[in-house]
């Protein structure tokens, strides 16, 4: 038996630990190609019954129906997923080689062990329509700079050299194949999250007025458990988490004993997800655009035990899958108390229809904008303010409101700190009728406490909030 020094170099394995006669530089069978050779050329639709055993898992079979979909034998409601099912239906029905590494059977028959053949990595069988029934065996890598694997096919002597690809196309786990419906979350639609910990109530998130008001993305509340204007910013974050809810894999449906091993017999969080009625829109195959009606939708996510590092287990809709365990900390292990807004005045003055203060000394202000509707002889002039019936700059009116816009917050009151009566009292009406008033109280010789539509939690340093024109 020939050593072959340069297939030793490739494989990258030291001599003495593989040793082959040398290869014919242009075999018979299979004729050689410039990527290497073809063992199988089939349409894969032609592919009856596939067979996958990964190493130190069970085996699973699929087979197709009349329809030509191909479903697990053993529960022939479950399809396969069509695009991970149809790139292992590929590379079956194509398959593929780099290298014949031997023809003879007799040097590598008592080293399958070594090469991962005993028990291979991945063991696949495909009967195809004309009764063609294929079986191969993929082993260790062979090493070097490429990727390369060995591999058997049942009933032919030789031994190949494949490509690692392979083995990624065909080492899906059986739940991967499983069909995952997505719910249809539109992040434009939510108007409520709730979040439950155990069985307690630990955070609720709610838009205040309509989704299709002016203004909106500024009208969210924490609602538990304070009642208190939200940070827009961590709601845009919230929100784009919401939106990245995706189900994982498919692990079981629901049952006493899969929930129990999932830790879904005792939730650890059930997160809500709330979608107000509306109008979604969409370019169909046509071009046309299109208008649905939707309607009020809630989404249940029940969230138990860790099923690895990445991802959690997920009850929903009566079936258990995985979910991404960032993303559902992100949400469910956020503080409500920390996405208050840290800005007293949450109303914008592109969104303020009117705003009432009343001092200490009884006096009363009134300011009212109007907005200009139709094109304005100066465009720069985009409303009108008038104060306690009098016209005034809309322009310093505009300045001074902005200022009070970025005054924020200098820390939160102590604990069981009692509310006072307050000094002043501001009284915001938005363009949609919704009201916000805020409310001033002494704290300490420097700050005073805020009180933001009832609620008390932070102060402010005295004169954050200075006069208006």
């Amino acid at each position: 038996m020939l050593v072959l020094l340069g297939l030793l170099a490739a494989a990258g394995i030291g001599l003495g630990i593989w040793a082959i006669r040398e290869i014919p530089e242009e075999p018979a069978v299979p004729v050689r190609q410039e990527h290497g050779g073809s063992l199988l050329r089939y349409d894969p639709e032609e592919i009856l019954r596939m067979t996958i055993r990964i190493r130190g898992r069970e085996a699973w079979t699929a087979e197709r129906d009349a329809s030509g979909a191909m479903r697990m034998t053993e529960d022939a409601d479950w399809p396969l997923e069509e695009d991970l099912a149809g790139r292992m239906e590929d590379a079956l029905a194509n398959l593929l080689y780099e290298e014949v590494l031997t023809e003879n059977p007799e040097e590598y028959r008592n080293r399958l062990e070594e090469f991962g053949l005993a028990d291979p990595e991945i063991t696949a069988d495909a009967l195809f329509a004309d009764g063609t029934d294929v079986t191969i065996r993929i082993g260790n890598r062979i090493g070097g700079d490429e990727d390369l694997r060995f591999m058997t096919v049942e009933g032919d002597p030789r031994l190949f050299a494949v490509a690692g690809s392979l083995v990624e196309e065909l080492s899906l786990e059986r739940e991967l194949l499983h069909p995952v419906e997505q719910p249809l979350i539109q992040a434009s639609r939510l108007d409520r999250v709730t979040v439950m910990q155990k069985e307690e109530k630990k955070a609720e998130w709610r838009l205040q007025g309509e989704i299709t008001d002016s203004g909106a993305a500024e009208n969210w509340q924490v609602a538990f458990p304070v009642n208190y204007p939200a940070d827009q910013d961590r709601i845009a974050s919230l929100k784009k988490n919401v939106d990245n809810l995706r189900l994982g894999v498919f692990v079981a449906e629901e049952g006493e004993d899969a929930l129990r091993e999932t830790g879904l017999d005792a939730p650890r969080y059930t997160l809500e997800i709330h979608l107000a009625p509306g109008t979604t829109g969409h370019i169909s195959e046509s071009g046309a655009y299109e208008v649905q009606e939707q309607e009020e939708e809630t989404f249940l996510f029940r969230i138990g035990g860790a099923r690895n590092e990445m991802t959690d287990y997920c009850l929903f809709d009566h079936v258990i899958y995985s979910i991404n365990h960032f993303t559902v900390a992100a949400l469910c292990e956020t503080e409500p108390m920390d996405t208050l807004a840290r800005y007293p005045v949450s109303v914008s003055l592109e969104n303020l229809r009117s705003l009432e203060i009343c001092g200490a000394d009884g006096r009363e202000d009134r300011y009212e904008l109007t907005w200009n509707t139709g094109v304005s002889e100066d465009p720069e002039i985009l409303f009108s303010c008038r104060k306690n019936g009098e016209d005034i700059s809309a322009a310093a009116f505009s300045a001074a409101y902005e200022r009070w816009r970025v005054t924020d917050v200098s820390g939160r009151l102590p604990e069981g700190w009692e509310r006072k009566t307050p000094f002043a009292v501001y009284r915001f009406t938005t363009l949609n009728g919704q009201k916000h008033e805020v409310e001033l109280s002494e704290f300490d010789g420097m700050h005073d406490a805020v009180t933001v539509d009832g609620c008390t939690v932070f102060y402010l340093i005295r004169g954050g909030l200075a006069d208006l024109p």
